[in-house]
């Protein structure tokens, strides 16, 4: 697969993977987040191989996430564990954010997926939840179902203050919805959930919110 272009987009791109996040933004801008991060024992069995090592090319331990984490200015990892069942092992980690700018390098490192502004006194954040599918083969769309199945993503934004959300295409024009998953909104919390299959292709879309 193509080189990934996010920290979340990151986690994502490999089968078997569901990822789980809440970021909770205060009035200054810092924030916490909480993320559960979850990969299936045979995918995280094949990472750790030996010769494997650049498999699959995401965390899959302490150090990983704090090097993820931590290269980020303005980050920090506050706290990590681990639990596994039959099928799953599952990471549970908190960070912190000291401004909104370290959180959009976080939610994308390379400035494709993710982008922050201050219009008219507000705070305007855009998200590109969708996940380019264009090096996948014809043959393996109809079969995403299945090597996805029952792995999920999900997003949960907390603001300090009443929000308004409104969706764009790939070239900004708007859009009733996100042409994948299912976005709900509170006055001050946005929350996105999809199956992870349907985020490779669903098309380009953005979710713009804004407070």
């Amino acid at each position: 697969m193509k080189k990934y272009l996010t920290v979340l987009t990151a986690f994502m791109l490999t089968a078997c993977l569901g990822m789980e996040t809440e970021i909770d933004i205060k009035q200054n801008g810092g924030g916490a987040i909480n993320m559960t991060y979850r990969i299936s024992n045979e995918l995280f069995s094949m990472g750790t191989l030996p010769g494997n090592e650049n498999y699959p090319p995401v965390p899959v331990g302490r150090e990983d996430f704090e090097r993820t984490f931590n290269r980020i200015p303005g980050m920090e990892m506050t706290s990590y564990s681990e639990k596994k069942d039959d099928r799953d092992r599952f990471f549970l980690i908190k960070a912190k954010f000291d401004n909104l700018d370290a959180l959009v390098n976080f939610l994308d490192t390379q400035g494709k997926q993710a982008s922050i502004e201050h219009k008219d006194g507000k705070t305007i954040l855009s998200i590109k939840f969708d996940i380019d599918g264009e090096t996948l083969g014809p043959d393996m769309v109809p079969i995403l179902p299945i090597i996805f199945e029952n792995y999920f993503f999900d997003f949960t934004l907390s603001l300090p203050r009443n929000c308004e959300v409104s969706y764009t295409d790939g070239n900004g024009g708007a859009l009733p919805s996100l042409p994948y998953g299912e976005t709900s909104t509170a006055a001050k919390s946005v929350t996105f959930h999809s199956p992870m299959a349907d985020m490779f292709t669903g098309g380009a879309a953005a979710i713009v919110i804004s407070w």
